[in-house]
């Protein structure tokens, strides 16, 4: 399977950067071929400066991500939710990638998805406990609906860590985590 990791938060250092490299190591080894893009490093301005209505300047990074997302079978997205959603440079990345005509048109005035027959998974982090997304929606249900779904992506699999920062947030509470990553890479 061809598979591009999305590392989503902005500082390189970040547990969901540990998260998308535990994974993508892992599916390398299982035999899948794996590209990633790591937004804490990449040089990229998630702002949508016009809508759609001009072009930016510099086009080159949305270009090649649309052609990773092009090339792709499934997509595995790693970040931590901050107020309800994605940090701003993943949302940025989504307002600059899945542009109109590459991940959706608009015909007889209705949207078409353009992603059709590709998968992503999540894998969340946040502070609240993770039966609360889970129960409530939240991130989830938006991503699985409104922002993969509009695409003609299906989401098949979502992992969510809660409670970071608290008593139980223990290295091995963590490592916990970053197993279940690696087994659910090597599937």
């Amino acid at each position: 399977m061809k598979i591009l990791v999305i590392q989503g938060s902005p500082d390189a250092a970040s547990y969901s950067q540990e998260l998308a490299s535990a994974y993508a190591e892992e599916a390398t080894r299982a035999g899948h071929e794996v590209r990633t893009i790591d937004l804490a490093t990449e040089d990229f301005d998630p702002n949508l400066r016009y809508g759609y209505r001009q072009h930016m300047e510099d086009e080159s990074a949305p270009q090649r991500y649309q052609e990773l997302i092009a090339w792709a079978d499934h997509l595995v997205f790693s970040f931590p939710i901050w107020w309800s959603a994605e940090p701003a440079i993943l949302k940025g990345f989504i307002d600059r990638t899945f542009t109109p005509r590459f991940a959706y048109r608009f015909a007889d005035g209705k949207s078409e998805p353009k992603l059709t027959g590709k998968t992503a998974a999540l894998i969340l982090t946040c502070r609240a406990p993770a039966f609360f997304y889970r129960l409530y929606g939240g991130p989830i249900t938006r991503w699985k609906r409104m922002v993969l779904g509009f695409v003609g992506i299906r989401l098949t699999d979502t992992f969510i860590l809660g409670k970071i920062d608290y008593p139980q947030d223990t290295p091995e509470y963590r490592a916990e985590f970053v197993e279940s990553i690696r087994r659910y890479a090597r599937r």
